[in-house]
């Protein structure tokens, strides 16, 4: 039987699962693959497992349950390993790395910032701000619309002012935010969204954290604004990708 990963952390970690059930229609019990110092919470992997609201849901609430009571390494939806003994053999194989990651995520939290850009509000300011636009969009519409070369032009020029708004306001995000997390990540592009990423900040500088949070929020242009995700468990952290 395939074993379903949530999360690895320490033996020593408290491991409240009394009660839990991982994901799949039968509610597989959770169970503990250990090795060494290391530990890996897992379950009976559903067949043909697909991304379905239920067991994200379920994914993120078993974490979510451990995480309360400790630091741990979450794994991201889908984390399927052969059975517990290939669980077993990774967790040996990484032990070094597993631990250092542990060591390095130790009270902190991953708090997500998403950058959100009102598109109109947008344009009607690049207009207002951008001479060459303006004046494009003047002469198009005085002819009517203009030949169609003139429109592809005019929405490339539009499309390269919203890419350089948009690294912009990104940039005036993480600026003020970085000095207050230890590690930054980028994530995938989100519909809407000027900026995804997410800061490691340690529990001890959450509040200077979001006292930087609040001016940020008056300061962004007024087409812009930013939301706050978490606490969360460390998700974007727990591999070894350069920082931002």
């Amino acid at each position: 039987m395939s074993s379903y990963v949530y999360c690895l952390t320490r033996a020593s970690h408290p491991l409240p699962l009394e009660g839990a059930v991982g994901i799949g229609e039968h509610a597989p019990a959770l169970r503990l693959v250990r090795e060494q110092d290391l530990v890996a919470v897992v379950s009976d992997a559903p067949e043909n497992l697909r991304a379905k609201r239920r067991d994200l849901v379920k994914h993120d609430a078993v974490i979510g349950r451990i995480y309360a009571a400790g630091t741990v390494l979450p794994m991201r939806f889908g984390m399927v390993a052969p059975d517990d003994e290939a669980v077993q053999t990774e967790l040996r194989s990484g032990a070094r790395r597993y631990s250092e990651l542990l060591s390095r995520i130790d009270g902190h939290v991953e708090l997500n910032v998403k950058g959100i850009h009102a598109e109109e509000a947008l344009l009607r300011d690049l207009l207002l701000q951008n001479d060459e636009l303006r004046a494009r969009n003047h002469a198009l519409r005085a002819a009517d619309g203009g030949r169609h070369q003139d429109k592809v032009a005019f929405g490339e020029h539009v499309a390269a002012a919203v890419a350089e708004r948009r690294a912009r306001d990104a940039g005036q995000v993480i600026a003020r935010l970085q000095p207050h997390a230890a590690q930054i990540r980028r994530g995938p592009p989100v519909d809407g969204c000027f900026v995804n990423v997410s800061f490691l900040v340690a529990s001890g500088a959450r509040a200077d954290f979001d006292g930087a949070l609040s001016p940020l929020r008056r300061e962004l242009p007024g087409y812009a604004s930013v939301e706050l995700y978490g606490p969360l468990p460390p998700y974007s952290f727990v591999g070894n990708e350069a920082d931002v």
